[in-house]
């Protein structure tokens, strides 16, 4: 059992820290760096927040589009067993033999992984293209 505040919410109160205290005193020329930095904190803080779901689930629907594969191992780590997957998926994108319903399957496998991938970098973003996910 972890105490309280988890990571994520250590990772809150210090960018809101940075943010109120220490950026006002940056000069001019440091400011943008220091926006860069909180903006990386928020990030970090929003992807220990989301855990391992939103992971799980791309596992989930690449193992369904390659269900004849025995890799990766079921003892990997999650992004390594990720990586694995991805590397397939991408040699068979690159061939360029995606057609008819296998096309549709990645296009819904991509469009998943990166809406959730957006909604941990940059979430904002989601609501300027109308909120479509």
């Amino acid at each position: 059992m972890y105490d309280q505040p988890n990571a994520a919410a250590l990772l809150k109160i210090a960018r809101d820290t940075f943010l109120r205290e220490l950026l006002p005193e940056l000069p001019a020329s440091k400011r943008y760096t220091g926006l860069m930095l909180a903006n990386a904190m928020a990030i970090a803080e929003r992807e220990l927040a989301a855990g391992t779901g939103e992971l799980e689930a791309e596992l989930s629907r690449l193992g369904a589009l390659y269900p004849d594969t025995e890799f990766p191992s079921t003892n990997a780590s999650l992004n390594a067993r990720l990586l694995e997957y991805n590397r397939r998926l991408a040699a068979e994108i690159r061939s360029g033999d995606l057609s008819g319903d296998r096309e549709a399957a990645v296009r819904t496998h991509l469009r998943a992984t990166t809406a959730a991938r957006v909604a941990v970098s940059n979430p904002k973003s989601l609501k300027t293209v109308g909120g479509r996910r």
